[in-house]
């Protein structure tokens, strides 16, 4: 489905966001593909914002390779929670009400394993086989085990089954909405969240229209993103609903796919 570049792309974009797992970080070689390193920073050098739009909350940034990186604002915890250059929050939406109550109810009981997301920590109820191996695929470490606080919201959901028992939860909590983005695993987010709740509150806070923005991503929970921006680019690796999503497809992220596509592009 690749399309003709030269009327998709803003003359000079004043923003791109970037999704990490399969966009930025490989799991195949666990880094960020050194084409890509340099060509994020050829972006900022021309004045184009370079942001991070990621299911990933701010802490996990410890342990991923994302050291030689830098970005000018975050889209974190997909799209429940955007933080600017200096990493303060401006912008959260927590999972609340009767959603919440559903799915502290399901947590507590430890009928599936379940990950909460907030703003500082993430924890599971139960750890079994199927979510270390689901985190082994994403290089990262088996998730510590915890409570809910009730003074601090919970953000994301992410429910470790496959796509067999999704409607079965789905349909008790009308108020969120699913995304994929693991064969094993799946974000719920507030039914008006996503990425693009994050990424319309960083253009707010930066003044930058959606007409002059790009994004890349390669799953399911990036399809919302790719088609709200200017320009949507879809990974080569990426599944079939960002493909389906995006204005372009390009390369695979371990044959230099994202650093090509933007010198084609003519901005690097």
């Amino acid at each position: 489905m690749t399309k003709t570049v030269e009327p998709m792309i803003p003359s000079a974009p004043r923003a791109i966001f970037f999704d990490v797992d399969g966009t930025l970080v490989s799991h195949r070689t666990k880094r960020v593909p050194p084409s890509t390193v340099a060509a994020l920073a050829e972006l900022r050098r021309h004045g184009c914002k370079v942001f991070v739009a990621t299911g990933r909350s701010m802490p996990e940034f410890g342990f991923l390779p994302l050291q030689d990186l830098t970005f000018d604002g975050y889209v974190l915890v997909g799209g429940q929670e955007a933080r600017d250059v200096d990493g303060k929050v401006i912008f959260s939406d927590p999972i609340v009400g009767y959603d919440l109550a559903v799915l502290l109810e399901e947590f507590r009981a430890c009928r599936r394993p379940i990950l909460f997301y907030e703003s500082v920590r993430m924890y599971a109820n139960f750890v079994n086989d199927h979510v270390r191996q689901v985190e082994a695929e994403v290089s990262t470490p088996v998730p510590p085990i915890d409570e809910p606080r009730p003074d601090l919201p919970v953000l994301k959901a992410i429910i470790y089954e496959d796509a067999t028992r999704e409607d079965d939860l789905m349909a008790r909590l009308p108020g969120c909405k699913a995304t994929r983005w693991h064969r094993g695993a799946y974000d719920v987010v507030p039914a008006a969240g996503g990425k693009v709740a994050g990424i319309q509150a960083l253009l707010d806070h930066y003044g930058i229209a959606p007409e002059q923005t790009m994004a890349f991503g390669d799953g399911e929970n990036d399809a919302d993103m790719l088609r709200y921006v200017h320009t949507g680019v879809a990974m080569g690796n990426g599944d079939a609903d960002a493909k389906a999503a995006a204005d372009i497809v390009c390369g695979d992220i371990d044959e230099d796919g994202l650093a090509r596509a933007l010198a084609d592009f003519g901005l690097i």
